[in-house]
């Protein structure tokens, strides 16, 4: 295929998840080509012109928007969800579109609503009736279930579940192998740690461990804890 029936996309981060968002582009690609990857943007000026698998670090995307139009497509590389939601606002001024990413081996369901942005990754299974905003990440070997609504920036990290009638809201973090028992809810900007299971709701802006999960901090809501 020639370039030009390419997409252009750009990663938005130079980082680990932006090097896991090649990866995902790349399998993508082998399947049915559909990206050119022109590169990485970066706001850290050391990186620029350094070279990250091959593909060059372009520099900030500002910078990168006056040699290009805004033709461009783009991925968030960025793992912190509030810095993701702060990054978007920047490049959706630029006019480029941001790039939904399903990698091959991933299961998703047919009537699966999801937005703009996202990252839904290695092995990962999205079910029937689940509704994914924009810019989300469901990470390698995580699962949504059935009838599940994951808000704007909200994530799942690696090997995660999520289980039926799930709410997570903005910015909302499930961390590593965790899960959220049926019909609970994970608030915006809310952490789920590492290993836990949530039986309870978890109020906005707080953080809950443990299995079962239980609450050690409650950020006042003007704040992030992901900030």
């Amino acid at each position: 295929m020639e370039d030009q029936k390419l997409k252009s996309l750009v990663i938005i981060g130079a980082g680990g998840h932006g090097l896991e968002v090649l990866w995902l582009a790349r399998n993508m690609n082998k399947i049915q080509p559909t990206y050119k990857v022109i590169g990485f943007c970066d706001d850290n000026i050391d990186l620029k012109d350094s070279l990250i698998q091959g593909l060059p670090v372009l520099g900030t995307p500002e910078s990168v928007a006056e040699a290009y139009d805004d033709s461009l497509f783009y991925h968030l590389g960025i793992g912190d969800n509030a810095t993701r939601q702060k990054v978007a606002e920047r490049v959706d001024s630029l006019g480029w579109q941001a790039e939904t990413l399903i990698d091959p081996s991933a299961v998703v369901a047919d009537d699966l609503i999801i937005g703009a942005g996202c990252y839904v990754g290695v092995c990962s299974n999205i079910s029937p009736a689940a509704t994914i905003g924009n810019h989300v990440i469901v990470h390698n070997q995580s699962s949504v279930g059935h009838d599940t609504d994951m808000a704007d920036f909200s994530q799942v990290a690696p090997g995660g579940r999520v289980l039926g009638h799930v709410t997570i809201g903005n910015c909302g973090y499930l961390g590593s192998n965790s899960v959220v028992y049926p019909g609970k809810s994970v608030g915006s900007h809310a952490v789920l740690g590492a290993c836990s299971f949530s039986i309870s709701n978890i109020p906005d802006h707080s953080v809950a461990i443990g299995v079962p999960a239980r609450l050690r901090s409650r950020p006042a809501p003007s704040k992030s804890i992901l900030q």
